[in-house]
């Protein structure tokens, strides 16, 4: 199959996808105004960027920064797939605090779970609005190809996330975790950005805010188990999109189906 697939996340256009499978994607030097996060999934290509050159192959995980020139030079496009993210500077800006032209090119190859995991994470972008869990992951990858030193420097001229702010974040997810929380409402509260609060947040309690929201999510749905309900209702009720993401979220956290921890209580 050849083909070249543009699709957008949202309305507000805040994550553009590109998919290019075994085609030509542009023969020309380019650039664009996003933050470019790549993933190449098979083949291997010499990319100029900045004005070096670069030896890419499959499984290497990379980020270009806005208005940077570059050019990739496919050695055999058809055994090239790649597919690419392309992040608005808003966003960017509210996920580290960072100006987005402040970056370097970077990249890293990875091992093949996470290589699998990132292509689960850029499909379930491009199927449905991106949610907690979702952006907390795509921040925490992003992260790796940022240079530790330009977030912690940002960081370090705001407020730290002192021990008020860590319980009125936690107050509030006790109240509402059956809502669609994101991580803007928390960041907003904390007034730090959402890689910074996702960090300190895991470091105070063990558990990330969407790992936290889950938790509390099945022990609600625990105590729905107890009455007839189904399980469809039953999830909803309890904050999860829908009865599959309810079971599959309910196994991981406590090991067995709704099913068969209804059936023994």
């Amino acid at each position: 199959m050849e083909d070249i697939r543009y699709f957008f996340n949202n309305a507000d256009g805040d994550i553009e996808i590109k998919k290019c499978n075994n085609s030509i994607h542009s023969s020309k030097a380019h650039f664009h105004n996003e933050v470019s996060i790549g993933l190449i999934e098979r083949g291997g290509t010499k990319t100029e960027i900045g004005g070096n050159t670069y030896e890419l192959n499959e499984k290497t995980f990379l980020l270009i920064p806005p208005s940077i020139p570059h050019k990739c030079n496919p050695y055999d496009y058809k055994s090239w797939n790649f597919r690419m993210l392309y992040i608005s500077p808003e966003w960017f800006k509210s996920g580290f605090n960072i100006q987005s032209e402040k970056i370097k090119f970077d990249y890293m190859k990875v091992n093949q779970k996470m290589f699998l995991d990132l292509i689960k994470l850029t499909d379930n972008i491009e199927n449905k609005t991106i949610d907690i869990e979702t952006e907390s992951k795509l921040l925490n990858y992003i992260s790796l190809l940022i240079k530790n030193d330009n977030i912690e420097l940002n960081e370090d001229s705001l407020e730290n996330l002192n021990l008020k702010r860590r319980s009125e974040i936690k107050q509030y997810l006790n109240e509402n975790y059956r809502k669609d929380i994101m991580l803007d409402d928390l960041a907003k509260i904390a007034h730090v950005s959402k890689y910074y609060l996702i960090r300190k947040f895991n470091e105070c309690y063990g558990l990330s805010p969407h790992q936290y929201i889950t938790n509390l999510r099945i022990n609600y749905a625990k105590k729905l188990l107890k009455n007839k309900k189904g399980f469809a209702d039953m999830a909803i009720e309890s904050g999860f999109y829908d009865q599959s993401h309810f079971i599959k979220c309910f196994k991981e956290y406590t090991g067995v189906t709704p099913m068969m921890y209804k059936a023994n209580l």
